[in-house]
């Protein structure tokens, strides 16, 4: 299965997601902010990052751009995930990270979205 590495601010949110991609046999990392999203996806080489879009410090954008600069972080699929904020509606997070990221999932999802979404990814990796 897939090596995936999972960036978002919101604890629970973060576990639930890894939870999911465990049971479906996927090795996955985690981490609660951008910056050691990016540092731990140069150490790891993930197949793909799960990464929210709406963090404080480094956002959704700045890490997906990070990403791509590490040696390696091209071949590094990028799915974007958002619920958006009190001052970014969803949809408006998730219209910027079409043009950046693979592809894209609004919060909220359950377990059989997500899946799909890795599978169009990652494949039976």
């Amino acid at each position: 299965m897939a090596r995936i590495l999972v960036i978002d601010d919101v604890a629970g949110v973060r576990r639930s997601i890894v939870a999911s991609l465990k049971r479906h046999g996927h090795e996955v990392e985690e981490a609660a902010n951008g910056a050691d999203g990016v540092a731990k996806a140069a150490r790891v080489r993930p197949d793909l990052v799960v990464t929210d879009m709406l963090m404080p410090g480094m956002d959704g954008i700045d890490t997906i751009e990070r990403l791509r600069e590490i040696p390696g972080g091209g071949a590094i699929k990028v799915l974007a995930i958002s619920g958006g904020g009190s001052l970014v509606p969803a949809a408006d997070a998730l219209i910027v990270a079409e043009a950046i990221a693979d592809g894209v999932l609004p919060k909220p999802f359950d377990n059989t979205e997500l899946e799909a979404a890795v599978t169009a990814l990652v494949g039976g990796r």
